[in-house]
């Protein structure tokens, strides 16, 4: 059998022959990209599922860095780091850019009148790399409540995300609209700002359809299980549905069931399917896809 790879590039999904380069991703951010608040970024960042679900199709590199704001007039700005550089230096093919979160403090959004032309200016230092990486732009994740850490909830919602949204417009750039995808579930966030490892679990299923364009136009596969030993079971998908993720279910109602997000499994995909493994022990579960 010919095995294909899949891989995105211009807001597509393309087939590559399985011998093609890995695509180099950048994911350029702040403390959500870092992971700050998991027990282990390494494996529970959006950076890191990104880099399971996508297997060896990519390589995922995270240049995330905590408080760190896309202004340059911010108190910490992105622009002054080694990330900054570095990721520069590696010539990445697809950079996905997830800032604006800490310019909402109101020592920073003070300067906020240049937010639409300093974030355009750091598009712009990577859109004209050698290379021309594909760039793609994120609007902040929710922030719940009166926000944590003096970020400003309204500020990220009618000020900074409609300025994303609007740059990715005007300059033709796929958007990643994470403040919609992940609106309403306060409990992926559980400190008001930071997906806690569920919603990283969900935001890099919504990054996964930002890659590929969108999520497909047909209609979901259910969730192929399998026993693989008495106490495990195999959760498997295809793997251009990256963006579904697995809930679950110990009671089945007529209506109101409430869906966990599973995030204690690892998920792996071969190119050819996304399979993660459960635990099976304890009273049955049921389970599904869904997709943020």
């Amino acid at each position: 059998m010919n095995f294909l790879r899949f891989f995105c590039l211009a807001g597509a999904l393309i087939l590559a022959p399985l011998q093609a380069a890995p695509v180099k991703i950048a994911c350029v951010g702040d403390s959500i990209t870092e992971g700050a608040g998991l027990g282990n970024a390494a494996v529970e960042s959006y950076p890191a599922r990104l880099q399971r679900l996508l297997g060896t199709n990519a390589i995922v590199r995270n240049y995330g860095v905590s408080g760190r704001t896309l202004l340059k007039k911010g108190d910490f700005p992105y622009w002054n780091e080694l990330f900054f550089k570095q990721s520069h230096d590696w010539v990445p093919d697809i950079v996905i850019i997830q800032l604006g979160t800490n310019d909402s403090k109101p020592q920073n959004w003070k300067y906020g009148t240049n937010f639409i032309s300093d974030y355009e200016e750091l598009i712009a230092s990577y859109a004209s790399l050698t290379n021309s990486p594909k760039v793609l732009v994120c609007t902040p994740c929710p922030v719940y409540g009166n926000g944590a850490y003096d970020i400003r909830p309204g500020i990220v919602a009618t000020n900074i995300a409609p300025d994303v949204r609007d740059i990715s417009q005007r300059l033709n750039l796929d958007l990643i609209d994470l403040h919609v995808r992940l609106n309403g579930h306060p409990d992926l966030f559980p400190d008001t700002v930071h997906p806690n490892s569920k919603g990283m679990v969900a935001m890099a299923a919504v990054i996964f359809d930002g890659l590929a364009g969108g999520a497909p136009t047909v209609l979901p596969p259910p969730a192929l299980i399998k026993r693989i030993s008495a106490t495990r079971i195999e959760l498997s998908w295809p793997a251009h549905w990256g963006g579904l993720v697995p809930q679950t279910t110990q009671t089945l109602k007529t209506s109101n069931t409430v869906w966990t997000l599973v995030d204690v499994a690892i998920p792996f995909s071969d190119g050819n399917w996304i399979r993660q493994t459960n635990v099976s022990t304890g009273a049955p579960r049921f389970y599904r896809l869904w997709q943020p």
